[in-house]
């Protein structure tokens, strides 16, 4: 059964036929009222002006939504981008600024000859090249806790846009139950009727041979007796 707020749409056809009508009367009216037929000829013509009006800014209004969902979409997807680059190079640096560490603790350690300026020196540069790589490896961390963020909010919109579509198909959906529940109720009047011929067709064969069989009876009784006249 279909649901009753299920109200279906009137479609453009059903619009013309209703113009046709307002028409004929309008015209009927002139007749007899024309100051009547006159108010309404400009009733009508403001009615087909605001609806007419009302379908052009409703499909502004869907343009301008599609449109600005895309650049919501878009605009997360640069930016989930650009955080993924920025995420990569700081690592990239911050790799490279502990391959340099290491290069120089190697170099140190094999310098057994060096005064301790140069050791100092060399602790130093390490201590702030350890600097760059905390400092490198924080704003990765960063950008990639933004990523995941920008991730979550392209999830939650494809999943809108996934409830979005999937109501459409719903209401698509729904607006054929009125079509669907007038079918069933023609496919099972048919079904009815038919079964009631093949019930009374039946019922007559049954007849017929219950008919056949009871003659044949008779007929045996008939010539048993005059066999038996005969002894």
């Amino acid at each position: 059964m279909s649901a009753p707020g299920n109200k279906p749409k009137p479609d453009s056809q059903t619009l013309l036929i209703g113009l046709g009508i307002y028409l004929t009367f309008t015209i009927l009216v002139m007749r007899f009222m024309p100051g009547l037929a006159v108010m309404l000829l400009v009733l009508g013509l403001i009615t087909m002006l605001a609806y007419s009006g009302w379908l052009v800014s409703k499909g502004m209004l869907g343009k301008v939504t599609k449109k600005s969902k895309d650049d919501f979409a878009g605009r997360i997807k640069l930016r989930l981008q650009d955080c993924q680059d920025k995420e990569e190079k700081f690592r990239s640096e911050a790799e490279q600024i502990r391959l340099s560490i290491s290069t120089l603790r190697d170099d140190l350690e094999r310098s057994s000859a060096a005064g301790e300026d140069e050791r100092t020196r060399a602790e130093n540069v390490i201590k702030e090249l350890e600097a760059e790589f905390n400092l490198r490896h924080a704003k990765a961390s960063f950008f990639a806790d933004c990523g995941t963020k920008l991730k979550i909010l392209m999830d939650r919109y494809q999943l809108q846009e996934s409830i979005s579509a999937r109501k459409q198909e719903l209401e698509a959906l729904r607006s054929t139950n009125f079509d669907d529940e007038a079918t069933l109720e023609e496919t099972r009047y048919h079904l009815e009727r038919d079964t009631i011929e093949l019930d009374t067709i039946a019922e007559l064969s049954k007849e017929a041979f219950v008919s056949f069989k009871a003659e044949q009876a008779e007929e045996l009784r008939v010539r048993l007796e005059k066999l038996r006249s005969r002894l």
